[in-house]
């Protein structure tokens, strides 16, 4: 072998080496300044941590790739005849890789979910952990957790739960018909109300709504609004507020009740 042709290759990966090793290099530096900045302005979502560092990583390792190619091959000409034979061949191969990853980056770039937050994905139900490019992390409700797709998480309706700190939550109630409706609707607006943890402002205020003729109740349907954390145990407060209130002031919460008439 050539030995000049020899020195000539083992400083060519030499300086593939020093550039792969500089291009992780630089993406740290940028990785860690954006960082830096988000935690000063608070413009950039420091949830998105893990998914930025992916994002930096493959610009930069991709821009290292096309130097690397550059430097390893003078005469580009059949490197790139040689691909874009070779890439027909690899395009079909990875097309679902590709989409999810295309779709991973709409994701990210639209900032259609966030990381720890509570959403309903395609009827899945959970808590996203992370947003990577091809999948999205989460761990559902009751225990399990599920790697969804890009591509789905994209083209799927997506619910968010908690979009601000505070959500409106109900509890259905029915009375006896011989009921004074006037009090019950006083009585439901005082229990309500009355519950410490209720969230209110000029646009969000309890609202006490009939709901219908039922088999053996008049039926209501008590609306209101309540902080994130307070949102399950609410319902259970409120009931028990009701239920002494109806007690106390002689109003019946009716059930089902079945007569049974034996002939002889």
């Amino acid at each position: 072998m050539d030995f000049n042709l020899l020195i000539d290759w083992v400083v060519r990966i030499g300086i593939s080496i020093i550039v792969f090793i500089i291009a992780k290099i630089i993406g740290k530096i940028i990785y860690k300044s954006i960082l830096k900045v988000s935690e000063k302005t608070e413009k950039i979502n420091l949830q998105y941590k893990n998914t930025m560092k992916t994002l930096i990583n493959l610009a930069m390792y991709s821009l290292a790739v096309f130097i690397i190619i550059s430097v390893l091959f003078k005469d580009l000409a059949p490197v790139l005849a040689g691909l874009g034979v070779s890439g027909i061949i690899i395009g079909l191969a990875v097309k679902e890789p590709l989409e999810n990853m295309i779709c991973g980056i709409l994701i990210m770039v639209n900032k259609l979910i966030v990381e720890e937050e509570a959403v309903d994905i395609n009827g899945t139900s959970g808590v996203v952990k992370e947003i990577k490019l091809n999948h999205v992390h989460m761990n559902t409700f009751d225990g399990k957790s599920i790697n969804m797709p890009s591509k789905v998480v994209w083209g799927s309706t997506i619910v968010h739960f908690w979009p601000q700190g505070f959500r409106r939550n109900e509890i259905n109630v029915g009375v006896a018909y011989n009921s004074d409706l006037q009090k019950v609707l006083e009585l439901l607006n005082k229990a309500v109300n009355s519950y410490p943890e209720l969230y209110k402002d000029e646009n969000h205020n309890p609202v006490i709504l009939f709901t219908g003729f039922g088999a053996s109740s008049i039926d209501f349907s008590v609306k209101y609004w309540v902080e994130k954390d307070k949102f399950l145990g609410s319902q259970f407060e409120i009931a028990k507020i009701i239920k002494n209130e109806f007690d106390s002031n002689g109003i019946e919460i009716p059930f089902n009740q079945l007569d049974v008439y034996i002939k002889k």
